[in-house]
């Protein structure tokens, strides 16, 4: 199965792999990554950016490297309530048009600092790595990794999105897919 993969984010792509091989094992899988970069927002901010920025990569991505399925996965802030959560959306397409989105675990973020970083129009991953104290903390564990203290990592997160993400297509009768 080939996987046209909407990034060239290490910890991205090692939990889209461990996804689509618990989904389908014993199939081959070969992945292909493409920069997007061009085709996403930097900072996407609430649910539907997220959403709209793993389509568009999960797209852009196919239609540059073909396969079986173009995946895109977009990192980003939401609120609710005033809190500040950051949270995976993956989004799965295939050469039909179909497209399939799923969720990772979202997390609170502290307040001061989301609106002090907002503000000043910076990214999460800018504060991530002060805050670690690790360059592209983005491309390895992730914040999350740093925040659990190493019980969770950004490839266990992208993981998850992309098996919720995967639920259409285990059980294509349900979804018309």
């Amino acid at each position: 199965m080939i996987l046209a993969v909407g990034t060239t984010n290490p910890a991205k792509l090692e939990g889209v792999e461990r996804a689509f091989a618990k989904c389908y094992p014993g199939v081959r899988l070969e992945l292909k990554p493409v920069d997007s970069t061009s085709v996403s927002r930097a900072q996407p901010k609430g649910l539907e950016e997220m959403a709209e920025g793993a389509t568009t990569r999960a797209k852009f991505a196919l239609s540059r490297e073909g396969g079986d399925f173009g995946v895109g996965v977009e990192a980003g802030i939401f609120t609710i309530s005033g809190v500040y959560f950051d949270h995976q959306q993956a989004a799965i397409v295939d050469r039909r048009g179909k497209v399939s989105l799923g969720h990772s675990a979202g997390y609170t973020l502290p307040r001061d600092a989301m609106e002090e970083m907002l503000r000043q129009g910076k990214e999460l991953e800018e504060w991530a790595e002060v805050v670690s104290g690790t360059p592209k903390v983005g491309d390895k564990g992730g914040i999350i990794r740093y925040l659990t203290d190493g019980r969770m990592t950004r490839a266990e997160l992208t993981e998850q999105c992309v098996l919720t993400a995967l639920v259409p297509w285990l059980h294509r009768e349900l979804y018309g897919f």
